[in-house]
């Protein structure tokens, strides 16, 4: 590769290569950028819409009712695994 143009003295050698790196970062920047994404289509969700999933409707029929974690740490039969015991 032949080199087109000769950098004769320091100061010239350092404008162009800082010209160079802030080209680079240009591009790369450029490269990796996001696009702007289109509009959702979806309904947007309202809390309190949504009713209990099947899972639930199933253990509440099965047992009865679902207990908080709290409640079922509270139970005595609840016990605590600690993978060092």
């Amino acid at each position: 590769m032949t080199i087109k143009f000769r950098i004769t003295n320091k100061h010239s050698a350092l404008i162009a290569a800082l010209q160079a790196g802030a080209a680079r970062d240009f591009a790369v920047a450029k490269s990796r950028r996001q696009f702007k994404h289109e509009k959702s289509t979806k309904k947007a969700y309202v809390p309190g819409n949504l009713g209990p999933s099947v899972v639930a409707t199933a253990i509440k029929k099965e047992f009865g009712t679902i207990l908080s974690r709290k409640e079922r740490k509270a139970l005595p039969i609840f016990i605590a695994f600690l993978s060092h015991q």
